[in-house]
């Protein structure tokens, strides 16, 4: 039996713990022993305890994030700092763990486990990197130069989740593109969302538009609340809804300017739509939710891979992105929805006009949607891929 140990990074729940824990659920366990460490203890910890898979907690462990989705700037010196000097006594620290767990594969969850890297490949082990979104270029690139010579170094393979975040790294043939993938099962597309329209007090015949990712810039939230206001001038039987997470008046929201970001939002609505346009905070309900929109909108602002895409595209809806990489991979524009450019909210409202105004496109663009997401982004067929993987190194290993 051969012990496989995933290291998460994250506290909260969102793609890369779901699709781990999508992925844990297609192993052999008859071949197989999953292990999952977290950094950090929160719901995805959790997710992983409740679903009955051995997971070690280990708060006194630290990665460093340089990607398009978390990075520290200059004003966060202090932080990079200090996370330079936690970076050794990580890869000391997570030596020691893998003397005591013994794996034989260890599987790193995102780019940001640097340190657990260098300390899995002096120990022997093979690692296995899933590059989950692209890194961040930073000031001067010298950052970004750093991680990719270290993901680089200690790969035994590499999985990016698309072919965007595989162009970020250096070339290498240990790089193996794996899509990221759902679980068809949970998001089916003959769930029923009568349940979530009646909580939310909107009639059968409603059209509602859906943005996942909450208040954020990255995501997009400015744009689609702009786009919001401009359809409802003329197209006032729709609704508008962001699930995810809201900032709070926190210390850190104070100094990031997420709580600026959050008011300048709600400031952007005027009173007459405050209905129309509603902010439903983290849902748990997802499938139910897309089931009861009719269009599913993702305008990020900055590249990379968009899971609220695939899901939809899954539950048979049709999709509006943002024409950047990683969205230029799932969506097949013109067929399965439309890419419009990045921060234009006009455009943005013109291809959810045509959407809302076509009961007709949506159902076409929804079908082909679905059949796209069952050719790439299957949970099973994906898991596949990666199960091969782990028998090629492994075997490799052995001879």
């Amino acid at each position: 039996m051969r012990r496989i140990l995933y290291v998460h990074h994250g506290k909260g729940i969102g793609g890369a713990p779901l699709s781990l824990l999508y992925m844990i659920r297609g192993l052999d366990r008859t071949r197989y022993t999953p292990v999952v460490l977290c950094i950090h203890d929160g719901e995805a910890a959790e997710l992983f305890r409740d679903e009955g898979i051995e997971t070690i907690v280990d708060t006194k462990l630290h990665d460093f994030s340089h990607t398009n989705v978390l990075w520290y700037p200059l004003w966060q010196f202090p932080k990079i700092l200090l996370r330079l000097l936690q970076w050794p006594l990580s890869r000391m620290r997570f030596a020691q763990l893998l003397a005591r767990v013994q794996p034989d594969l260890i599987h790193l969850n995102t780019s940001t486990l640097t340190a657990f890297a260098l300390a899995g490949k002096n120990a022997g082990i093979p690692v296995v990197w899933h590059i989950r979104e692209p890194l961040q270029k930073g000031y001067t690139g010298l950052r970004r130069a750093v991680i990719r010579r270290i993901i680089d170094h200690t790969a035994t393979r590499i999985l990016p989740i698309c072919h965007y975040d595989a162009e970020q790294l250096l070339p290498s043939p240990a790089i193996h593109v794996v899509y990221n993938f759902i679980d068809f099962s949970h998001f089916d597309a003959s769930l029923s969302g009568a349940t979530v329209r009646e909580e939310l007090g909107i009639s059968a015949d409603a059209c509602v538009v859906l943005m996942l990712g909450g208040v954020n810039p990255i995501k997009g939230t400015r744009e689609f609340v702009d786009a919001a206001v401009t359809l409802l001038d003329t197209q006032q039987d729709a609704y508008f809804f962001v699930a995810g997470p809201l900032p709070d008046d926190g210390f850190r929201n104070r100094i990031n300017g997420m709580r600026v970001y959050r008011e300048e939002i709600s400031s952007r609505i005027p009173e007459k739509y405050q209905e129309r346009i509603r902010f439903l905070g983290v849902r748990s309900d997802v499938p139910q939710l897309l089931a009861a929109s009719d269009v599913l909108t993702f305008p990020s602002t900055v590249p990379h891979f968009a899971r609220p895409v695939i899901e939809a595209s899954a539950m048979g809806l049709p999709v509006v992105a943002s024409d950047l990489g990683g969205p230029q991979e799932l969506v097949v524009h013109g067929e399965t929805g439309f890419l419009t450019a990045a921060g234009d909210s006009d455009a943005l409202a013109q291809a959810l006009r045509k959407l809302l105004q076509d009961a007709s496109l949506r159902r076409r663009m929804g079908e082909a949607g679905r059949t796209f997401a069952a050719q790439h982004f299957d949970a099973k067929k994906n898991t596949a891929q990666v199960l091969r993987i782990y028998d090629e190194i492994l075997h490799e290993e052995k001879a």
